[in-house]
């Protein structure tokens, strides 16, 4: 016995030994960065077959976390690579799920409210460095041409300034600029043998067009659904899906917020939070609908307000379904093909 603990205890001493050498000298430092710098920059894990769905951003702009980018959902397949929304921070969280930027095929807007376009430079810019070698299209209802227009006028010297640093050999000048792609609510998007990815109209007025996407492959859907009130559109696009991401508001969060707003004086602060009321769907208003279009995982993101907190995330769920999810940045939703399975890693 006496023999064993001291091995025991040898092998610790011999243990924290190597952590402070790799931890406080120069080459212990080095050979540990040079490994996780090796895993950081190389691609991402291979894409599981089937459909898999990131959530790259599940915050609006009611309300402030610090751990939530604004709304961006990623949508890839072993072929296919699209995100619906780049919302501000929503690169760096695509960042963090090392996802194959250099295959981006394209990026899909639900509308032009600033928290779902913010992002589109980075990730334009992003693409373009890990190796896409033509103009990243950009999709969405009439108005799209401006916003992409109006990046590409923004972004217009930098784009000229790397190519000039770097080579046209390695950064492509024809896929520098973005192109829109604009089509009509209840369009199909994008197609192959593969996938069909096809927009229907939502109701966010005033903001007009506004849609949200239905995704098929391989027997599987995700729809998402932008930012909208509860509607008919929506579920009847919906039907049958596997999985429905869907904007949500909660009146316990938001009612005292703007009651404090009011309090503190804060002239304009409780009527844009009041206005944000009309033109999202209540998180109460959508669990029997959805269970009448027979989706099979309902989740909310886009949460309006952004629960800061467990206690407040507590309150937003109170009166849903244990079977609803809050989503979190870096939620991970896996559709084997030709299946009813739905895998979900939390972040």
């Amino acid at each position: 016995m006496r023999k064993l603990l001291y091995g025991v205890v040898a092998l610790v001493l011999a243990l924290a030994a190597v952590a402070a050498f790799m931890y406080y000298t120069p080459a212990g430092q080095d050979a540990l960065f040079s490994r996780a710098a090796q895993a950081v920059m190389g691609q991402g894990p291979p894409a599981p077959e089937g459909l898999r769905v990131v959530v790259c951003g599940s915050a609006s702009p009611a309300g402030n976390d610090p751990e939530r980018a604004q709304a961006c959902i990623a949508v890839l397949t072993p072929e296919h690579f699209f995100l619906v929304d780049v919302g501000a921070r929503s690169p760096m969280r695509i960042a963090q799920a090392r996802l194959p930027m250099g295959r981006l095929d394209g990026v899909l807007l639900t509308h032009f409210h600033s928290d779902h376009i913010a992002g589109l430079a980075d990730v334009n810019l992003a693409s373009w460095v890990q190796g896409r070698r033509s103009s990243l299209n950009v999709h969405g209802p009439k108005g799209v041409g401006v916003v992409v227009a109006g990046f590409n006028l923004a972004y217009s010297l930098d784009q000229g300034y790397r190519v000039a640093h770097h080579g046209p050999e390695l950064l492509a000048p024809p896929a520098g600029p973005m192109t829109a792609v604009e089509f009509s609510p209840g369009d199909v998007v994008w197609e192959d043998d593969l996938m069909t990815i096809r927009a229907f109209p939502v109701d966010h007025a005033p903001i007009d067009p506004a849609v949200g996407y239905r995704v098929d492959y391989r027997g599987r859907s995700v729809v998402i659904s932008g930012d909208t009130n509860a509607v008919e559109s929506l579920f009847a696009a919906a039907q049958g899906a596997d999985l429905l991401l869907h904007d949500a508001l909660s009146r316990t969060l938001l009612d005292p917020m703007i009651e404090g707003a009011r309090a503190a004086g804060n002239p304009a602060l409780p009527t844009i939070l009041t206005d944000v009321i009309d033109y999202h769907a209540d998180a109460l208003s959508i669990e029997e609908r959805a269970a009448e279009a027979g989706i099979r995982q309902l989740a909310y993101y886009h949460l309006v307000p952004v629960p800061a907190n467990a206690l407040a995330e507590r309150m937003f769920a109170r009166g849903l379904s244990p079977d609803t999810l809050l989503v979190r940045d870096l939620h991970t939703f896996v559709l084997p093909p030709d299946s009813t399975d739905i895998h979900i890693r939390e972040p």
